[in-house]
């Protein structure tokens, strides 16, 4: 359907460029017809590693890879000790069968060792399950020091009703973003997910951002998530693109963008609103394997539900929030 739908948009509506999708496992099969029909596009949210293994000179990605954003919870897992005095030796991965979920699991078993850790469980259940009794308990009888989570918006609800209903509090539950940062998912744990850690891609506390923030918030009555903020970015690294190019051609475009070295702010434009300062898509080379087109200077924070909301607590340098240890779930 994602193939015939790019297709559709190519040959009938005549786009001259695609910004897509929510899913990877879309993002790369759109990504194909891009580089048949020489159509530039961008995915400005689709993080799984893989998908920028294919030499696809018309497709770019805007946000972090799967691996950064684990590298990134793992180097959060060691540093709250400085804050809180509690080490985090043992870890558990709860994780779906989608493909990113899938790749959160290889990630975390990269990274764990490197950071001094062990993964003593992982919990693998199919995305949109009817219940996750069985999933719950599972995490609870391994009494890992940390559960690392990467699930959509109703597999992450229903997770924290479960661990309710289960009585189950894990010191630290740090999540990929992902149904975490969906906007409907603090309404709908209200009272149950205070303590919950998950890193994001933009948060409104940030000072980056407050203008274009509040713009959105009084259209559609709800603060920008780190995917509201990548989109946002997506358009004016298109904007620049079309502009640089000189034309509305694929080809030329697809150089533009190839060629970007975007610091600080956009031509004539907003700054970035993002956590980093420079967009510059680049190939590189993770454990063993080369991705191509990848803006290599993203890079993601973490933040903590607090009150009802996402606090941002790290990097250190850039908050002074406490840390809330251990979570609370209230």
């Amino acid at each position: 359907m994602a193939r015939q739908v790019a297709q559709r948009l190519i040959t009938q509506e005549q786009v001259h460029a695609v910004l897509g999708c929510h899913q990877s496992t879309l993002t790369e099969a759109v990504s194909q017809v891009c580089l048949e029909y020489q159509i530039p596009m961008i995915t400005a949210i689709s993080t799984v590693d893989s998908i920028t293994t294919h030499r696809n000179e018309y497709f770019f990605r805007l946000c972090p890879m799967n691996s950064l954003y684990l590298e990134t919870m793992f180097m959060y897992l060691r540093d709250q000790e400085e804050k809180t005095g509690d080490p985090i030796k043992t870890v558990a991965v709860f994780a779906d069968d989608s493909m990113v979920g899938q790749e959160a699991i290889r990630c975390a078993q990269l990274y764990a060792p490197q950071y001094g850790m062990e993964i003593i469980k992982e919990v693998r259940y199919s995305q949109g399950a009817a219940n996750l009794n069985e999933e719950i308990q599972a995490l609870k009888e391994a009494g890992a020091d940390a559960v690392l989570a990467e699930s959509y918006i109703s597999d992450a609800i229903l997770l924290m009703k479960t661990m309710q209903e289960q009585g189950y509090q894990p010191p630290v539950l740090i999540a990929k973003a992902n149904g975490f940062a969906n906007p409907s998912f603090i309404p709908a744990t209200k009272g149950i997910s205070n303590g919950l850690t998950s890193v994001v891609e933009w948060n409104p506390d940030l000072t980056k951002g407050a203008d274009v923030n509040k713009r959105f918030r009084e259209i559609f009555g709800v603060d920008m998530n780190g995917h509201s903020a990548e989109s946002y970015t997506a358009i004016w690294t298109f904007k620049t693109a079309f502009e640089q190019a000189g034309t509305q051609e694929g080809p030329a475009v697809k150089d533009a963008l190839a060629a970007m070295d975007i610091r600080g702010s956009f031509p004539d434009g907003p700054e970035i609103i993002l956590p980093y300062g420079r967009i510059k898509f680049e190939s590189l080379e993770l454990d063993g394997t080369w991705h191509y087109n990848n803006n290599t200077y993203a890079s993601v924070a973490i933040a903590q539900i607090q009150n009802g909301e996402y606090k941002t607590v790290w990097p250190f340098e850039y908050s002074n929030q406490e840390i809330a240890y251990p979570a609370s779930y209230r």
